[in-house]
């Protein structure tokens, strides 16, 4: 049985996924795809670290997802699907651990109960999103109405390519993690990473300097690759887009913004934090 940690010291998880999607996703094309993606994210590679505030780590997992990873059809929608080889190569060398959602989760549950809060770069597509949603589609997996829900799954998904909303959650909770009817506190790295580190001119001026921009180029870029090349002063890093490698990254930039506040963050979801650098326009070089 693994040893328990040390309570007298308070634990973060900083987690990070990549995902696929719904098989039938192949049918979309161009931004239709990259949206029906993102409103029903499954996770393939699963991975966190538990860190105190200062980034120690106490703990790593790195798991491949058998319900999604195993299957091609599904796996094959993913943008870094091209990667599987780096994957096959991590499992044979047992860097990476294929294991079912359910012993996956159990594990993720009791690590839970080890620490304060949790949060990822982007909190609300891991949290709100990814994780729920694989929750979803296994449930029903293994169940005896799968093709019902997926033909159910399947009409949402035409509505969203075509340009439809979802409905939103009336119970959306900003300010926890809720798993299992069980809620968790939490935080979101990329928010505390353009309050604390990047809001300042020096970052705007190296986006400027390097041509960093966003595609439509209103915004100072805000994703964790930008913001890691900026605070580490690697400005040639490119994120390897595997989840462990890049839970290294955002715990590291939650560290740093932690001790920016010493330690007294703020909790919860913020919407848009791109918002809070203002746009490219307005900054006087």
């Amino acid at each position: 049985m693994e040893k328990r940690l040390d309570h007298r010291r308070k634990y973060y998880m900083v987690f990070d996924c990549e995902t696929a999607t719904l098989p039938f996703a192949s049918k979309y094309e161009g931004k239709a795809k990259k949206d029906v993606a993102i409103a029903k994210p499954l996770i393939y590679d699963f991975a966190y670290q538990i860190i105190d505030c200062k980034g120690r780590v106490y703990r790593r997992r790195s798991y491949l997802v058998t319900e999604i990873f195993s299957v091609p059809a599904v796996f094959n929608t993913a943008y870094f699907a091209s990667k599987r080889p780096i994957y096959i190569e991590r499992l044979k060398n047992g860097e990476i651990t294929l294991k079912s959602w359910e012993e996956i989760t159990e594990i993720f549950l009791s690590d839970l109960e080890e620490v304060v809060a949790v949060g990822a770069y982007n909190s609300i597509f891991d949290f709100k999103k990814a994780i729920p949603f694989t929750e979803e589609y296994v449930k029903n997996l293994y169940s005896d109405n799968y093709f019902e829900w997926e033909r159910r799954q399947e009409w949402i998904c035409d509505k969203i390519a075509e340009g439809g909303k979802q409905e939103k959650n009336p119970n959306f909770d900003k300010d926890n993690f809720v798993f299992r009817e069980k809620k968790y506190p939490l935080f979101d790295v990329m928010a505390l990473s353009c309050e604390h580190l990047i809001n300042n001119d020096d970052y705007k001026r190296t986006c400027i300097n390097m041509g960093w921009r966003t595609p439509t180029g209103k915004y100072f870029p805000i994703n964790a690759e930008k913001v890691y090349a900026y605070v580490s002063g690697n400005y040639d890093f490119e994120e390897s887009h595997t989840a462990i490698e890049d839970a290294e990254i955002e715990s590291y930039l939650f560290a740093m913004a932690t001790k920016k506040t010493k330690h007294n963050f703020t909790k919860g979801l913020v919407y848009f934090p791109f918002r809070i650098l203002g746009k490219v326009e307005n900054f006087s070089y």
